[in-house]
């Protein structure tokens, strides 16, 4: 008996040192950081996470269709600020306000900020719910809010300030929600 006993402490003793050999091998090594935001309101809905941080790819247009001040290139891109959650006895309307660079001689438009290699005398215009031009700094037209998820549809379009060169094209506006 004493030398079964004695065959299992040993195994155990075997067995504890693989586990600690196992354990030596491993590595761990960094792996980046993890941000987490985000935003308690107190309003009649909340806005999506999808539509937070956006990207709105345009298509890419001729300089032929932007040749004088104020012409559009007639090719909006469509993209929307999605709502959720939302209290209809709390509010029963939703709007919108963009703020950003405006363009210098485009007023009310986004200033093309591209950079270097950047299209000239060219800007982008927004457009509201109803389809209207949308002014930087300006409040949209409404939108009637249901319970629960609502969808602002909104568009933006290329607009001449001069006659346009070849280039890229890019703008960055944050927005504000407008409840009523």
């Amino acid at each position: 008996m004493k030398k079964h006993v004695l065959a299992m402490v040993v195994t155990a003793m075997m067995a504890g040192g693989a586990a600690t050999a196992a354990q030596a091998d491993s590595t761990t090594v960094s792996g980046g950081t993890v941000n987490f935001v985000g935003q308690v309101v107190d309003a009649a809905c909340a806005v999506s996470a999808d539509s937070t941080d956006q990207t709105v790819t345009l298509s890419q247009v001729r300089t032929a269709k932007l040749t004088t001040a104020g012409m559009t290139a007639n090719q909006k891109e469509a993209f929307s600020i999605k709502l959720a959650d939302c209290d209809t006895t709390v509010s029963q309307n939703a709007a919108v306000i963009f703020n950003g660079q405006q363009d210098s001689i485009q007023v009310g438009a986004l200033a093309n900020t591209a950079g270097a290699g950047s299209a000239t005398n060219v800007a982008l215009q927004l457009y509201g719910p109803d389809g209207q031009t949308l002014n930087v700094g300006d409040t949209s037209a409404a939108i009637v809010l249901v319970d629960g998820s609502n969808t602002l549809p909104l568009s933006v379009d290329y607009i001449a300030t001069g006659a346009a060169t070849a280039g890229n094209v890019a703008a960055t506006a944050t927005f504000n929600m407008v409840y009523s």
